[in-house]
């Protein structure tokens, strides 16, 4: 009998506390017949919200069969409401469509990484009680064309990162800079066509048609207008940013001084947005760039914090970043040749793209080898880089000399014994100046590093925020900063005029 009575007890408590937990989840029903706005109407506490949705027209979505969600401020919660926003039509519109979204969304759904989209265009994050900072008083009121919830805040949009950055664009040096990146160009998708060209069947646009206008930042590293990505966006008191830029620029001499300047500047400002949302911040948090750039700040270096609707900002009087990562070592990799000096039948038949597995590392690598014997005197591949910046380079390789007995058409190539060759840095705007050229010896079966010579780069001409791709296809990847780099087989005495090459290496020297 006590064994009863304690299993009835357990019964009871288990009955009450489902009880307790449904009352907490349930839906609040009465208005299920009625439309939000008539919930709205109808409800005292709501009465200067329904006066301005009547105000900017919006009473007609409302009552619509559309699917919504509404976070209504009470009366008491708009006292706070600027008169900036509430005695301005736009400003009014905008901020009440920051409070409707375009589907249903119930305190179920609610979680740390729910953002959502409203009809602003604007995400907010809807957690557990929480919409933005204000608190739900009520929540889950249904009605038939969605579901309504009581706020204690109004809920002001919040600009992205990128309307800040040029609201504030005349405040910061860092944000002024950005906000010139600007181009203008044809996008084909967007333009007329005003014939066909009979020879190649290429359509041909209007001139002026499609121009579109485009921040080469938001291309190149962040688009952080996004409002559905979150970032973590640096900037830099004017001070800072100015030691920043003058750290940059000794590498990025050239012959005009506004070039110098600006790539200096884009050194700097390439890597200073990160992905995701990062708060709470500590001297060890890490933060990798897209340029993969790593650093830490000091957290006594924030001298404002700014939320963002897609992330936050952090304005630092100071914050450095590692050198050997912002000019990083250069690899030229051998598998990857724009040309040849013949490109005849016979020549290309000798040209070997290989799988190779190094002992020392446990790595495999592709490589090239050229096996063109007594014939290949003066025979080159050549490569290409806009990546050496005004710095001095080490410069090495891997090349992998070794014989195989049963090659492609189960012939045998390569040779037992050392192999000589030559590697030349030549300039884009002339390849008959050569500003280095170096010969080396590969050992047979040679699998490390080998030091091939220094090279210094004196001038680096062309701006690094152009856009490499313009909207019309048209492409700026040779620039007068390219550097064209040549594996080169001696002219005589040197047979067989072998080439190999599992990547060259230009590491700065730093001071």
């Amino acid at each position: 009998m006590k064994k009863y009575i304690i299993m009835m007890m357990a019964t009871i408590l288990i009955v009450a506390s489902c009880k307790k937990w449904d009352d907490h989840i349930a839906l609040n029903t009465p208005g299920l017949n009625e439309t939000l706005f008539a919930q709205i109407k109808g409800n005292s506490d709501l009465s200067l919200f329904a006066s301005y949705i009547e105000e900017a027209n919006l009473d007609t979505l409302l009552n619509s069969s559309m699917n919504l969600t509404v976070f209504a401020p009470s009366n008491e919660a708009l006292k706070q409401l600027p008169d900036s926003i509430g005695q301005n039509p736009a400003s009014l519109r905008r901020f009440l469509l920051n409070l409707i979204a375009g589907k249903a969304y119930y305190t179920r759904d609610a979680s740390s990484d729910l953002r959502i989209r409203m009809l602003s265009g604007k995400r907010i994050q809807f957690d557990q009680g929480k919409f933005q900072e204000a608190n739900l008083t009520k929540s889950d009121m249904v009605a038939k064309n969605g579901v309504l919830h009581i706020i204690d805040q109004p809920v002001l949009p919040l600009p992205n990162i990128w309307e800040y950055l040029n609201a504030t664009k005349g405040e910061y040096k860092q944000n002024a800079y950005i906000a010139s990146l600007n181009y203008r160009g044809q996008d084909l998708s967007q333009a007329e066509i005003d014939s066909i060209d009979l020879t190649t069947g290429v359509p041909v646009y209007k001139t002026g048609t499609g121009i579109v206008e485009i921040n080469t930042f938001k291309t190149k590293v962040y688009d952080v207008a996004d409002e559905d990505s979150l970032y973590t966006y640096f900037v830099l008191t004017d001070a800072a940013f100015e030691s920043q830029q003058a750290s940059m620029k000794p590498y990025f001499k050239a012959l005009s001084e506004d070039t110098s300047i600006s790539n200096a500047n884009w050194s700097v400002v390439k890597d200073l947005v990160v992905s995701g949302l990062h708060e709470n911040l500590s001297a060890t948090t890490q933060f990798v760039t897209k340029s993969n750039v790593h650093f830490s700040i000091n957290p006594a270096s924030i001298v404002a914090t700014q939320k963002v609707s897609n992330g936050i900002v952090y304005v630092m009087s100071s914050l450095s970043m590692p050198i050997a990562e912002k000019i990083p070592v250069v690899y030229i990799q051998g598998e990857n040749p724009i040309g040849f000096s013949s490109e005849t039948e016979s020549a290309l038949e000798d040209i070997f793209y290989r799988k190779r597995f190094n002992p020392i590392t446990r790595d495999t690598f592709t490589d090239i080898y050229v096996n063109r014997g007594s014939s290949g005197a003066n025979f080159y591949a050549d490569y290409a880089t806009n990546n050496l910046y005004t710095a001095t380079y080490k410069v090495y390789w891997v090349a992998l000399n070794d014989y195989v007995s049963s090659g492609q058409g189960d012939d045998a190539y390569g040779t037992t014994g050392n192999l000589n060759q030559i590697v030349k840095v030549m300039a884009n705007d002339s390849l008959s100046t050569v500003l280095f050229n170096e010969t080396g010896v590969v050992e047979p079966n040679t699998y490390t590093e080998t030091y091939i010579g220094e090279f210094t780069n004196d001038g680096y001409n062309w701006l690094l925020s152009y856009p490499r791709v313009m909207p019309d296809g048209s492409t700026y990847e040779v620039n007068p900063a390219t550097k064209f780099i040549r594996l080169q087989a001696p002219s005589s005495n040197s047979s067989p005029y072998n080439l190999t090459l599992d990547y060259l290496k230009f590491v700065p020297v730093f001071n």
